[in-house]
């Protein structure tokens, strides 16, 4: 009989510990969700990053922290594109038997601004450090410096602006689109969180305008057109 009790405490045990091995009873689940970022461009990403100190400090939830806590900043930035935006185009025909030195003028006023979206704050350092209406001026300059483009905050087609002059021959159309050279950008940006690591990405996108810019062709087929 004490045999049999104690193989049945035995077994008893057993099949607690076997109950509390595959019940994931009281566990917690934690999800962390943030966007993808896809594999990175080895002539990008431009990683930006500001520390506030001149070194990495220890703090009460991580004596070997990554970053400075509430402090540092970085900004991330893996495809760039380089587009031309047009807003008019002016077409004039040459029915003379000789050259023209052709002079067009804008017939409408346009005018773009600088954009950028999802960024973390406007008190990043490199929102800051040249941020205008909005804050949103810093950030898009820095990156764009880096990637070789010159910013603008605003850039504008007044009516009534010259074109050319440039010659056409004979019997061929002048045509001259005029518009804006632009550059857009999309990345990930973080803050470093109170533990001293970086928090999860967030999404950032930025339309900079870079200079106005006309294109003009030649043509004497309407097909060219």
């Amino acid at each position: 009989m004490k045999l049999t009790g104690k193989m049945a405490g035995i077994l008893g045990g057993s099949a607690l510990l076997v109950g509390l091995a595959a019940s994931p009873a009281n566990a917690t689940t934690i999800e962390n969700h943030y966007p993808e970022t896809p594999a990175l461009n080895p002539t990008l990403p431009i990683v930006n990053t500001y520390h506030g100190s001149d070194h990495i400090k220890p703090n009460v939830l991580n004596p070997h922290p990554v970053c400075n806590a509430l402090e540092d900043r970085r900004t991330v930035v893996y495809k760039v594109n380089d587009n031309f935006s047009p807003v008019g185009t002016i077409s004039t025909t040459n029915h003379t038997t000789k050259d023209i030195p052709l002079t067009q003028e804008t017939s409408k006023s346009q005018t773009i601004n600088i954009s950028v979206n999802g960024e973390q704050g406007n008190s990043t350092t490199i929102n800051a450090g040249a941020s205008k209406d909005g804050g949103t001026f810093g950030i898009a300059e820095e990156i764009s410096k880096k990637i070789g483009f010159e910013a603008s905050y605003q850039l504008s087609w007044n009516a009534g602006q010259t074109i050319g002059p440039y010659d056409v021959p004979p019997g061929y159309t002048g045509e001259a689109t005029y518009g804006f050279r632009t550059v857009t950008m999309s990345g990930t940006q973080q803050i470093c969180g109170a533990d001293g690591r970086w928090t999860n990405p967030t999404a950032w996108n930025a339309f900079v305008p870079v200079k106005n810019e006309v294109e003009v062709k030649l043509y004497n087929n309407p097909a060219d057109s």
